[in-house]
């Protein structure tokens, strides 16, 4: 009967552990890219400057413990292995401390499922959160509260509050709002077993700790912090510009109340376990239901991070994959960012000319406050992802964020903007914090524009950190060996695209606009360059532009053995031609288009194709423009002429 009764009284810390390992293996497999991208945009570095750099702030030192730990989910699933133990340690020691037993241990789950729920809500404030290590900081805030209870199982009577009062008075400048946390677990865990008293003057002496500490340090020491925020030190901001996401605080207070009802069990010790059990389990099914509910599923953000990291890793095809796949979650419209790095993985595949128009476009704006949109349109009896929307729920306040946060440093140094590319990561840094994904851009684009030391600079930092140093050593070899980068994969194809004249500009935070028209109205010798301009033009949907652009683009080609004008750039030149057929010809003077145009040598599918269209668009005269995106899209949606007559207004961010 004894051993049944240990088994028995094991099975809630049994199910706890399984249900902590469940979540770490979801994380893990579901958002390992997101996990990766986290190190990327965080920093650590083991030196006296750093730490003394982060304890400027309240909680300087819980943030530098947290940007410690958020390096290692570069091995995404040796950050969550560490993640799931800090989550059983933070399980084990409440069990201990509130001196749980049976069922109600089952209460303890509820504590990693609400930090479970901050790490996965998190979206696009990857790019925003300007607290250093936010992924970690509420896992690290929490363990650390607990761990300062254990000094006070020991600590009897008056005694306690000469305790309550150091952790209040050294625990605010070293984990800022997280010792508010402390506290309150000081001032009412043995609340039942303290005299009313004694109970009494904790909770007093608590509040007082909790309302003057921040005071006193901010005058005394944290004048750098603005004075409305001393109450919020180390925690995560979900301010962005006017609008507050106060949604995104919903797992913190889950954090709360989860405390609470452990409280409580102290009072109920005698309650069956029949009923404990079902009180257990329908607190840990709920709080399951909390977490799917605030897991971010924005589908677009998934294939961006995903993106991101395959040009990051020069996977081209890679991109193309992730653009197409829709398995990642409910299809969407792209973002202008994704149809960007679809263009430039195309680009650098040299197949943009005959595949650009073979995959999905679109302007989705981004959202920070959560899943926004749900799409999903059917033609012709298929599921097909088009441009708009037939069916659109929103749940969350739609918030847009520039593309320049996002992936401005990306697109400008791949395209030979460099000093834009330094210019967004010096911006970047100042606003969110100094990261190893803006350290890695500042040295390449100081390669790319030969400026040596300050490259050094960068690289001396990032070979101090834990897992870029190799990184930093192979960047490093083309200091002392410049030649090697006109034989670089990477480089080869951004130096020639980096010869722009000289000239005062800016992009107004308008990234692909700016992209556009610089290319667009561009001339240049270089290939790379010059097909560049080319597509811009296509883009821009500019006659005037286009025309010189092609005759350059056809005579740096035509001597090419096996040459071919690319499908897009054939159907371009066909369908201008059609428009305008009694302009004189930019391709043959003395010739009209249409003159010209028999000239030409189209593959007899673009003029078909064209003829298709025109004739398809006259059998669909009595239907609305938005009728005809839907009804032409499965026929004709990878061509120029549908780009050109029915994807409209698509506006950059």
């Amino acid at each position: 009967m004894e051993t049944k009764k240990h088994i028995r009284d094991l099975i809630p810390a049994l199910l706890v552990v399984g249900l902590v390992v469940a979540m770490g293996l979801k994380l893990g497999l579901q958002e390992s890219e997101l996990l990766f991208r986290a190190q990327e945009q965080s920093l650590f570095l083991p030196t006296r400057l750093f730490y003394e750099t982060s304890c400027i702030y309240p909680g300087g030192t819980l943030t530098w413990m947290a940007a410690f730990l958020t390096q290692f989910f570069f091995h995404p699933a040796l950050g969550v292995s560490l993640l799931c133990l800090a989550w059983l340690a933070i399980c084990a020691l409440t069990a201990w401390l509130w001196r749980l037993r049976g069922p109600w241990v089952l209460l303890t789950a509820l504590l990693p499922l609400a930090l479970l729920a901050i790490i996965t809500q998190t979206g696009y404030w990857i790019y925003l959160m300007k607290l250093q290590g936010h992924l970690w900081v509420p896992t690290l805030g929490v363990l650390l509260a607990l761990v300062l209870q254990i000094p006070a199982s020991y600590v009897r009577g008056w005694w306690r509050m000469v305790y309550i009062a150091l952790v209040g008075i050294a625990g605010y400048p070293l984990m800022g709002a997280w010792s508010f946390l402390a506290l309150a677990l000081l001032a009412t865990r043995e609340y039942p077993d303290s005299r009313r008293s004694q109970a009494i003057a904790y909770v007093a002496l608590a509040l007082a700790l909790l309302v003057f500490v921040p005071q006193v340090c901010y005058q005394w020491g944290y004048t750098q912090v603005q004075h409305n925020l001393v109450y919020r030190a180390a925690l995560p901001s979900y301010q962005f510009g006017a609008t507050d996401c106060s949604e995104f605080r919903l797992p913190f207070y889950a954090l709360a109340v989860a405390f609470g009802l452990i409280t409580l069990s102290r009072w109920q010790q005698k309650v069956s376990d029949r009923l404990t059990w079902v009180l257990g389990i329908a607190c840990l099914v709920a709080a399951i239901m909390g977490v799917r509910s605030r897991w971010y599923r924005d589908t677009n953000f998934r294939k961006e991070v995903k993106m991101v990291n395959c040009i990051e890793r020069l996977d081209w095809e890679g991109v193309l994959r992730t653009m197409k796949d829709n398995t990642m979650g409910e299809p969407m419209p792209p973002t202008r960012l994704m149809v960007m790095e679809k263009n430039l993985a195309l680009f650098r595949l040299g197949r943009a000319g005959d595949e650009m128009f073979h995959y999905p476009e679109g302007a989705e704006q981004y959202c920070v406050c959560g899943r926004h949109h749900i799409y999903q349109t059917k033609a012709d009896g298929l599921d097909t992802l088009i441009h708009l929307p037939v069916d659109k729920t929103i749940s969350h306040p739609v918030t847009p964020t520039r593309i320049t946060h996002v992936g401005g440093k990306l697109m400008y140094y791949f395209l030979g903007k460099e000093q834009f590319c330094y210019r967004w990561c010096m911006e970047d840094g100042v606003e969110f914090g100094w990261s190893v994904n803006v350290l890695k851009y500042m040295v390449k684009t100081s390669l790319v524009t030969h400026d040596w030391e300050v490259a050094r600079k960068y690289l001396n930092l990032l070979k101090k950190t834990r897992y870029h140093k190799e990184w930093a050593r192979h960047y490093e070899q083309f200091l002392h060996h410049p030649e090697l980068m006109a034989e670089d994969p990477e480089f080869l194809p951004i130096i020639p695209m980096s010869q722009f004249p000289d000239r005062l500009d800016g992009d107004m935070t308008l990234m692909e606009m700016y992209l556009l028209k610089t290319f667009s109205s561009g001339h240049g010798a270089d290939r790379y360059y010059q097909e560049a301009t080319l597509i811009c033009s296509i883009i821009m949907k500019d006659i005037e532009l286009f025309w010189p652009r092609f005759r350059q683009y056809v005579n740096m080609h035509q001597r090419d053995e096996g040459f071919r004008v690319p499908t897009h750039y054939q159907e371009a030149a066909y369908l201008y031609s059609m428009l305008e057929p009694n302009r004189p010809s930019e391709m043959w003077p003395g010739m009209t288009n249409a003159e010209a145009a028999q000239r030409i040598p189209f593959d007899a599918n673009v003029k078909q194709r064209y003829q298709d269209f025109m004739n398809f668009n006259t059998q669909c005269g009595s239907m609305t423009e938005e009728q005809k995106k839907r009804a032409f899209y499965p026929q004709f949606g990878d061509t120029f002429y549908y780009f050109y007559f029915l994807v409209r207004n698509q506006k950059t961010n």
